[in-house]
């Protein structure tokens, strides 16, 4: 049966501009792709889809995902119903009653409701054996027992992913929870557009093991925590089975810390007088050199100015054929550290909807945390339009939520929540750079005519996939407004409904 998806603002994927059109597919594939809207008669074989005033595009990539860290925040006991400590500690008692010697994993508990952290006591009451750990709503604060923090080697409000790598890496052991998790992670992504992913794993692939049937197709990247990744041990773990919607990519390599709060590398000076941290580049060279000689790409992850463009000047050194190494964050970017990126074929990965964090102009750190800087130095995105640089969007997400609306919001408009402001609006992105940006991954080709091939990037046009995310409005040209309140309609993957509004 054929299908056809008709509409004033198309965006194929490729094209700079918005187009009326239509798109026809017949089962998984694209069968034709019009601008106009004389496409043949219907005819009774035939289903005409009127998305007339929605944005119809490829479906969505977020190039950084962290499912290991989402299911940690939301998997287990669903505390949420609970208006009190004492109510919590009743469901916390049952499940324990339940299941005596099983680590109890909980989520939800609202700490703004309940007026004060609980107690550690409380939980040791329940068990002085078995772990107990429960984060909260906002994922701001977690709620342990003794045994909790002597198995995982964390405290109350250490929330650093890093910091929780064992408790992490024991719910990732548990097949039935990872399973489970696994398939609300992905009904959420295709909720929000987004039909693949790059996923962070820690230390290995072994999560990914239990999910060869994902409906998502997920390229893998490992962050070392525990241990260094050589590129023989890479090469030893990509043996192992991931199913075939699932690729070990490489290795994202931490470089420096965060900017806001003066742990990361960069060319100023921090207005607390705390001195630049110390980076080892020559370090972060030889492992670059060791992963790449081994046929595996490196992502580094800088925020500091000075770090992004060592960042540069490393994966330059190291570009081969068939490596695609990118830098992620990217908060203090340049036209410097871009023209580098750009030419070695570096990709750049952005966080669109970071602006977010601050809840107004005023409140901002930017303007604060450097010395005799006004905080222009900050996302400082028209840099990423430098010709030949391949931008892709990430959200780390749990930390945020994929939304293209909102990512046009803070990185085209460069719009708030509160007070009005736009932060330095002439650095902004065009909403249609954001639109391409979301439907890269960072490895594929948007000139590879083979839909099936490992290089080809989504795109609308004859003979790929009828793969696509549509929008309830044109967000290109939405205000503000509009784009708060702009939502999914639909997510078509391989010609099936994944999402319908």
């Amino acid at each position: 049966m054929r299908t056809v998806v008709r509409s004033r603002h198309i965006f194929d994927g490729i094209s700079p501009h918005l187009f009326k059109g239509f798109v026809e597919f017949e089962g998984s594939t694209i069968t034709k792709v019009g601008r106009d809207w004389n496409h043949e008669d219907p005819g009774p074989d035939c289903e005409v889809l009127e998305y007339d005033e929605c944005l119809v595009m490829p479906g969505l990539h977020d190039n950084h995902v962290f499912f290991s860290g989402w299911m940690a925040a939301n998997a287990g006991l669903d505390l949420s119903s609970a208006d009190s400590e004492e109510e919590a500690t009743l469901l916390l008692i049952k499940e324990h009653k339940e299941n005596p010697t099983r680590p109890i994993y909980a989520h939800g508990w609202n700490r703004q409701l309940w007026g004060q952290d609980p107690e550690r006591d409380s939980l040791d009451d329940i068990s002085d054996q078995t772990p107990i750990v429960a984060i909260d709503s906002l994922r701001s604060r977690y709620w342990m027992n003794t045994a909790a923090v002597r198995r995982y080697g964390f405290s109350e409000d250490q929330l650093g992913a890093e910091d929780r790598a064992l408790l992490i890496k024991e719910m990732t052991g548990d097949r039935e929870l990872v399973r489970a998790s696994w398939r609300r992670f992905e009904q959420l992504l295709l909720e929000r557009g987004v039909v693949s992913c790059k996923d962070i794993v820690f230390d290995d692939t072994g999560v990914h093991g239990w999910l060869a049937d994902k409906r998502l197709k997920a390229d893998l990247y490992i962050e070392p925590v525990r241990e260094q990744v050589t590129g023989a041990r890479l090469k030893q773990i990509a043996t192992q089975p991931l199913g075939s919607k699932t690729r070990l990519r490489g290795v994202k390599l931490m470089v420096d810390g965060v900017v806001a709060d003066g742990t990361a590398d960069i060319h100023g000076r921090y207005a607390s007088g705390e001195p630049t941290p110390q980076v080892d580049y020559r370090e972060l060279e030889h492992r670059v050199e060791d992963i790449a000689g081994s046929g595996f790409s490196c992502c580094m992850t800088a925020e500091g100015d000075r770090a992004i463009e060592e960042s540069a000047r490393i994966l330059s050194s190291a570009a081969a054929p068939g490596l695609h190494h990118s830098i992620s964050d990217l908060e203090m970017i340049n036209d410097r550290a871009a023209g580098v990126m750009a030419q070695a074929g570096i990709t750049a990965e952005l966080y669109p909807q970071i602006l977010g964090l601050n809840p107004s102009a005023q409140d901002a750190y930017m303007p604060n945390t450097i010395a005799a800087d006004d905080g222009s130095d900050f996302f400082h995105y028209s840099s990423l339009t430098t010709p030949g640089l391949n931008l892709t969007c990430g959200t780390d997400c749990p930390l945020f939520l994929p939304s293209l609306p909102e990512s046009i919001l803070r990185a085209s408009l460069r719009e708030f929540d509160k007070g009005g402001e736009q932060w330095f609006p002439q650095y902004a992105l065009p909403a249609m750079a954001v639109l391409s940006a979301w439907t890269s991954d960072g490895h594929s080709n948007r000139n590879d005519p083979d839909p099936d091939s490992p290089g080809a990037s989504p795109s609308l046009r004859p003979g790929q996939r009828a793969t696509m995310a549509i929008f309830d409005r044109d967000l290109v040209h939405a205000d503000a407004q509009g784009l708060r309140e702009a939502r999914v309609a639909a997510t078509y993957v391989d010609g099936q409904p994944a999402y319908e509004a």
